[in-house]
């Protein structure tokens, strides 16, 4: 008999990125190889599982469920793609952080996106070296987005953002998108490259646009920019044409105890959309530094003036290193293997375990 493994998050809506990525694609890829996983059932329950994950849960329930789930010996598996434990904002609340620890001392393995995070995470919560594994994130394809229809409020928003563009022919199109945490990503570190982009336009002609879901922060930030700019609301349906519809995608980047650890994600969507991509450095950034401009913005953003992003050979050569490394097969392989292996161990003491359980 198959085990059966059920996959438990705050949120399954798709439109976070870090559930499409970390949890929606790789049930998607394993049920493709006829496991037996699904989003969590609470009529199901731990008792009904063989094997239960964690996408970043640490509510109250997620603790209890992981709290019976090893009563009754059955393993638990941990996965986290964020610092916790520097992500300051809305993290006030009394015992938010002490349920993260629990819930990580719960577990029996855990994932991390990146190995930064996981020497990070390891020095607040060293009880957990043993158990830690490192899956990346998914490299994702949304090239079916066009199959979406789009609302009404979606086909006006791509309508503004092609007269935004179409009114500034001939410049280079350069977009951010993305989420903030406070002063410790995000909207917090676009000043600093916008007076980049403001010193290139002196010699050739700049638009930025911003992809995001925080359009007074927009608002305010942009009050200080002295460059034609556009805000486009973040959704699913409109993303990834409205990602399409540029030449450049600008990922500035303060290295902090948050930021250090992320993912590839952030530019690795713009390659694989067809971007160039101008970046400051982080770790995970760095296996780029050969096919787009990191720490460089003048000459970055020379190059794909001078030529375009759709013609540039290291692009091309990128996205063929992004999706042998990280494409659904390969991630979801090493989501398959780690699984394999936990059910495996897990069936070999069962018996025992079970009967300890009670």
């Amino acid at each position: 008999m198959k085990p059966r493994f059920g996959w438990h998050a705050k949120s399954y809506n798709p439109k976070m990125a870090s559930i499409r990525l970390r949890m929606l694609m790789p049930i998607s890829f394993l049920r493709g190889c006829g496991m037996d996983v699904e989003p969590y059932s609470s009529e199901v329950g731990p008792q009904g599982y063989d094997v239960l994950l964690f996408s970043k849960s640490f509510s109250d329930e997620a603790v209890q469920i992981a709290r019976e789930a090893r009563r009754l010996g059955k393993p638990v598996v941990y996965d986290i793609c964020d610092n916790l434990f520097e992500a300051r904002v809305r993290l006030d609340t009394p015992g938010r952080l002490d349920r993260v620890r629990e819930m990580m001392m719960l577990a029996t393995h855990i994932t991390f996106s990146t190995d930064v995070l996981a020497r990070q995470v390891q020095s607040v919560v060293p009880g957990i070296v043993g158990k830690s594994h490192v899956v990346p994130d998914l490299i994702e394809d949304l090239s079916d987005q066009r199959q979406i229809e789009n609302s009404s409020g979606e086909q006006r928003q791509l309508a503004q953002l092609e007269r935004f563009l179409s009114s500034h022919k001939g410049a280079l199109h350069c977009v951010w998108f993305g989420k903030s945490q406070g002063k410790l990503s995000g909207f917090a570190h676009i000043d600093a490259a916008v007076r980049q982009l403001e010193i290139f336009a002196r010699s050739y002609p700049v638009t930025l646009t911003i992809i995001s879901n925080a359009r007074w922060r927009y608002w305010k930030a942009a009050l200080g920019w002295k460059l034609p700019t556009h805000y486009m609301p973040w959704s699913l349906g409109t993303f990834q044409r409205s990602l399409k519809s540029h030449d450049v995608a600008i990922v500035p980047v303060e290295r902090n105890q948050y930021t250090v650890g992320k993912t590839i994600n952030r530019p690795a969507t713009a390659i694989a959309a067809g971007l160039g991509v101008v970046a400051d450095s982080i770790d995970a950034y760095e296996e780029l530094r050969p096919f787009i401009a990191l720490d460089d913005w003048q000459e970055g953003l020379r190059r794909y003036v001078e030529k375009s992003p759709r013609e540039d050979a290291r692009l091309e050569a990128a996205r063929q290193h992004l999706y042998r490394q990280y494409g659904t097969e390969t991630v979801g392989q090493m989501w398959k293997a780690l699984l394999e292996q936990i059910s495996g161990q897990w069936q070999d003491v069962a018996p025992a375990a079970s009967r300890a359980a009670f």
